[in-house]
């Protein structure tokens, strides 16, 4: 009975695996897509915009990665006997908990002006010189994060594109072409991230 189970379980474990490696492709497709238009809005000239823009951009930086993430973690990255840590993974979660400090200082930023009036009128008229001052400390540490997190992504890009390549390789016909297929419906879903304008007051 013992041993029937056993059977049972492996045998479910190997569907399981099965299913996984039949969705690869498309996972790969989705990650690849999500990631690339990721950098791609992060390293297009991003101080060019307002603070308000720049906010905007990060949230869908952060949204892109996210769904890289969550296509990594549905592959199957393990060998038969046990789990392998997922470098790869690894990279994104550090790069985009990097981008999300940068984003939360530009964000921090936008309430103090928002709010400056209302807290002049508590704490004093010499509030304003302090968030003058404070706005540069803030605007420093993000740009300090920024460069921080491009060079990480630019030590990172022959490795990502490395394990990309061979990725593909080791692909069948058949993967190649849902992979290829997938990649361009992705990569048309993801182009609608972009820079917004500022809404008018």
């Amino acid at each position: 009975m013992i041993k029937f189970l056993k059977n049972k379980s492996a045998s479910l474990e190997n569907r399981k695996y099965h299913l996984y490696r039949m969705n690869e492709p498309a996972l790969i497709a989705r990650q690849h897509a999500a990631y690339d238009r990721a950098i791609e809005l992060f390293s297009n000239n991003l101080f060019s915009y307002s603070a308000n823009q720049r906010s905007k951009i990060y949230k869908a930086v952060l949204k892109l990665l996210n769904i890289a993430i969550q296509a990594r973690k549905g592959l199957p990255i393990k060998t038969d006997t046990k789990e392998v840590k997922d470098s790869v993974l690894q990279y994104l979660f550090l790069l985009r908990d990097t981008i999300k400090a940068a984003y939360a200082l530009v964000a921090h930023e936008m309430v103090l002006f928002r709010e400056e009036k209302e807290l002049s009128s508590l704490i004093g008229p010499g509030l304003s010189s302090q968030i003058r001052s404070t706005d540069e400390v803030f605007a420093n540490s993000e740009l300090n994060i920024y460069h921080c997190a491009s060079d990480f992504m630019e030590m990172a890009t022959p490795t990502i594109t490395r394990l990309r390549e061979r990725k593909q390789k080791s692909f069948s016909q058949e993967d190649a072409q849902r992979y290829r297929k997938t990649l361009k419906e992705f990569e048309k879903l993801y182009s609608k991230f972009r820079p917004q304008a500022d809404e008018e007051e």
